[in-house]
Order: structure tokens, then C-alpha cells, then sequence
């Protein structure tokens, strides 16, 4: 017991002195990337330097920034492919994903209508899909989130994980039957 007494008051004393008790739950949260993602994007970004008219060094510098939470700087990205091509539907998904994150999970006017005009060009564009049917679902609206995975379960597209989405679909019904 003496010897507890010696090992845990002076440590608790030396905290109370060089700690920070008082603001234990102030704490901030820390934007900075992880020096292997900061090397990832500042060699996505030297590839797009080299060959800036590829989409493709574009769409994996965006997803870089993406990756890192640097979803304006990814918003920036897909505006400059957006000027430079024809817009294909799964760009302007993705664009309208970065908004929706950067915006803190809002699909904004400026999102919805890149998600509206992406479902013109392909009404099965599995980004903006997904990105409905996450926001969807995370908002319990279990219906609306099973009917767009229900459509890329519809689409011939190869990009779909059929079995991850019919697992989606089961468990937002799970909810959606534990609701009634």
C-alpha cells in the first residue's frame, strides 16, 4: 500500500502540474495527411503536371485528395477535367461526391444538380448511385437507399459488387422491417 502511494501520488501530483486536466475533451481535430498519402498526391500531382490533358492523372490525383480529406482541393481537380473533356457521368459523380463530403455529408444545389445531370448521361452510373444510396441510407430513408442499389443491381455493369450491394439492400431492409 506505501509503496502504490509512492509510485501513483507523485505522478498524479506531476500531472496536475504539467498535465492538462482541465481541457481534456477541447480537443481539435488534426488535418494533416500522413506523410505516405502526402507522397501519393505530390506524385499524382507531378504525373498531372507532366501530362495535363490525361483524365486519367486528373481522377487519381482527385481520389488522392479525396483519400487525404482534402475535398475542395479534389473539387478543384475535377472542375479543371470537367473544362478540359466532355463530361462523362461517373465524373460528374465523383465531383458531386466531393461536394457532398466537403460540405460535411450536404448534397448542396450545386451537387444535385451534377448528381441530376450524371443520371441523365447514365441512369446506372454506379458513383452517383452510391452516393445516393449511402446518403440515403445513413438518413433512414431505407426505401430510397435499396432503390437505387436495386438499380445498379439492374444495370449490365461490371463495376457493381453484386454481393456487397444485395448485403446492403438485406440489412436496410432489416432496419426498414425492424422500424414497422
Amino acid at each position: 500500500m506505501v509503496l502504490m502511494s509512492i509510485l501513483i501520488l507523485p505522478a498524479m501530483l506531476l500531472y496536475g502540474q504539467l498535465g492538462r486536466p482541465g481541457d481534456w475533451d477541447t480537443g481539435t481535430v488534426d488535418h494533416r495527411v500522413g506523410y505516405l498519402l502526402q507522397k501519393t498526391i505530390n506524385e499524382d500531382r507531378l504525373a498531372l503536371d507532366a501530362s495535363p490533358s490525361d483524365p486519367e492523372r486528373h481522377l487519381t490525383l482527385a481520389r488522392s485528395l479525396a483519400a487525404g480529406g482534402q475535398y475542395d482541393e479534389a473539387v478543384s481537380v475535377m472542375e479543371q477535367l470537367l473544362a478540359q473533356q466532355a463530361p462523362q457521368a461517373s465524373w460528374l459523380g465523383l465531383k458531386a461526391s466531393y461536394l457532398y463530403y466537403r460540405d460535411g455529408r450536404t448534397l448542396s444545389d450545386d451537387a444535385q444538380a451534377l448528381v441530376d445531370r450524371a443520371l441523365t448521361l447514365d441512369s446506372a452510373d454506379v458513383t452517383t448511385r452510391m452516393l445516393l444510396a449511402n446518403r440515403a441510407y445513413l438518413g433512414g430513408h431505407y426505401p430510397e437507399a435499396i432503390g437505387h442499389w436495386e438499380a445498379l443491381l439492374a444495370s449490365d455493369t461490371a463495376q457493381v459488387n453484386r454481393t456487397a450491394i444485395g448485403n446492403a439492400i438485406a440489412k436496410a431492409q432489416a432496419r426498414l422491417d425492424a422500424a414497422q
